[in-house]
């Protein structure tokens, strides 16, 4: 009797109704980033990288930047001094009117620049835009009020009806600072995040420090800030904050 040919059966096996997530963007950080409502309305931040300070020129004055404590939060140098007063030069009469609101980081050479750059704008220090990375001297911060003591020169100049806060945003334990990276960067995205939905100026000046602008805009790999030159960015209602290239020296 002849074998009976076997007949294969392919089964595929049932379709799965599982959709597999899209990828989520993330910036350098890790942070997740979420898609630009067009419908809402974007701010202007100019970031404004302190004038030159001491710990710069450390190693041409015969100090070690990283380990030399007569660094801690040091100042300007006269040349950085030179460099905020000259800073209302790199705007043109037009953006200088529209900038409504200064905000500093905490460490003396920022709120010096902040406040010889800009000696008609209300200031506020944000302390959540003190410098990151670099663990030297300069970088450790002090009590408000002895940054505020040795300013006392130019602070006694300002006209008394322009706000000059550095108080109401103080942490409860500053100066000590024991944050992670991680949690340094996500600091600096609080301040703006702030900035969009708390404050309601829509054009801000930042006084701050090199690597807090670089964690701060999307497209960091293009900005090496300079001192006491402004970087024109817009600021988006997810967090965004992307380099006007065209209106900015990079």
């Amino acid at each position: 009797m002849p074998l009976r040919q076997s007949t294969q059966i392919n089964i595929s096996p049932p379709k799965s109704n599982h959709v597999t997530p899209s990828k989520i963007r993330r910036r350098q950080n890790g942070s997740p980033i979420t898609p630009i409502d067009p419908t809402r309305p974007t701010k202007t931040i100019y970031l404004i990288r302190h004038g030159q300070s001491q710990g710069q020129v450390a190693k041409q004055n015969g100090l070690d930047r990283l380990t030399d404590p007569r660094l801690r939060d040091c100042g300007l140098t006269m040349k950085g001094l030179s460099d905020a007063a000259n800073l209302e030069k790199q705007f043109t009469v037009k953006e200088l009117r529209e900038i409504q609101l200064v905000v500093s980081s905490p460490l003396t050479r920022a709120f010096h620049t902040a406040l010889v750059g800009f000696p008609t704008k209300d200031i506020m220090v944000n302390f959540d835009l003190r410098e990151i990375g670099l663990k030297a001297p300069e970088n450790t911060p002090r009590a408000i009020n002895e940054v505020v003591r040795d300013l006392e020169d130019v602070l006694s100049c300002r006209d008394k009806s322009l706000l000059c806060d550095f108080v109401s945003l103080q942490p409860k334990e500053w100066p000590r600072d024991y944050s992670p990276r991680v949690i340094q960067i996500d600091r600096i995205q609080r301040v703006f995040k702030w900035l969009y939905e708390t404050r309601q100026e829509s054009v801000i000046a930042v006084v701050c420090h090199y690597n807090v602008i670089r964690s701060a805009v999307t497209d960091c790999d293009q900005v090496r800030p300079m001192n006491a030159v402004p970087i024109r960015c817009t600021l988006y209602s997810n967090g965004d904050l992307v380099v006007d290239a065209s209106k900015t020296k990079i």
